[in-house]
This record gives structure tokens, sequence and C-alpha cells, in this order.
């Protein structure tokens, strides 16, 4: 009796963990301002989605694309492009109260979308790998001094509904970007 009873808190402990860990945020903070210079800021300007340097799997993008053939090198090419274009339009419509401009526009602060790594993932009926992306969030400052620094990451499953790993990219795409503008939420509208 008296191990049930002491053990008590300790499952308790580890259940309320586990509940926090589920419920956090969906970034990790590498570097915040403080104090909070984005509060009630209506305006950034967005730079285009960076993939320099992005790691396909464990490959280069370069020995990724030397893998493919011509129409599959246009087809990723396109597939980033409709990621960019999914990221932006989630961006905007999750955060409609700030306005987004395309960098360079005359904006206090500048948001840099950088994907550091793609897995395209793969559905084969028998077998499947879920598409992940990771990309780094900085936010800029005049000067220019870096002001926030985020990682954030995205997984989507390579289902019989969504089977193409473009489809899915495009998906991570909408996923990050609300999760881009969950985070400016919070610290323009604190």
């Amino acid at each position: 009796m008296t191990a049930m009873i002491s053990a008590r808190p300790w499952v308790l402990a580890c259940l309320l963990s586990l509940f926090t860990v589920a419920c956090g945020p969906p970034w990790t903070v590498v570097a915040k301002a403080v104090p909070n210079p984005f509060v009630n800021q209506r305006s950034f300007a967005v730079e285009p989605v960076h993939f320099e340097g992005v790691r396909i799997g464990d490959k280069s993008e370069a020995e990724y694309q030397a893998s493919k053939d011509a129409d599959q090198q246009s087809s990723w090419d396109e597939d980033k492009r409709a990621f960019a274009g999914e990221f932006g339009r989630e961006l905007t419509e999750e955060l409609p109260e700030v306005q987004f401009v395309s960098a360079p526009a005359p904006s206090p602060f500048v948001v840099r979308p950088m994907v550091t790594f793609i897995e395209p993932g793969f559905y084969a009926y028998v077998a499947a790998r879920p598409s992940e992306v990771r990309m780094t969030l900085e936010i800029w400052g005049a000067g220019p001094q870096r002001l926030d620094v985020l990682q954030f990451r995205a997984v989507v499953p390579a289902t019989m509904t969504n089977p193409s790993s473009g489809g899915r990219l495009r998906s991570a795409g909408e996923m990050l970007g609300a999760q881009v503008a969950e985070y400016l939420r919070t610290r323009v509208f604190p």
C-alpha cells in the first residue's frame, strides 16, 4: 500500500510532463529579442523562401538533382515554387491583421524563411515514408540586426490520398506558413 501511495506523485508528474510536451509550440526558439520589438507591429517584409544549402535526405540538392532526369528536375523546381507559394498564402491567411509585403520593401522588420532539410518520402502501397521539411526562420531589424531565430518542422504522412512527394511538399508549406503565423501572433499580440 505504501509503494502505491508513494508512486502516485511520480506517475502524475510523468503524465503532466507528457501533456506539457505534447501541447508545446511547434517551434524551437534559438534566439529571441528581449524586450519584444514586434509588439503591435502591423507590417513585415518577407523574403522569398531560401533553399540555398538545403539537404535532400542525406544528399546535397545538387547530388539529388544529378540522380534525376530533366522532367524530374523540372518537377522538383516546380514543387519548391509551389511550397513557397503555399507557405506565403497560409502565412497571410492565418495572420490577416498583419500586412506581409515582398522584400525588399520599406518595413522595419524582415522575415527570412530558409528551408534547411527536405525528406521527400515515398508511397508504394506496401511501404511508405512521410515527407519532412525543416525550416529556420530569422527576423531581422534595421541595421541589419538579427532579432529572432527559430526552427520549424512539418511532417506530412505518405498515404493513398497523398501519394506524391510534390503534394506532400505543398502540404508542408501550408503547415509551416501556419506555424510561422502562430509564432508571429505571439510576438505581435502578446
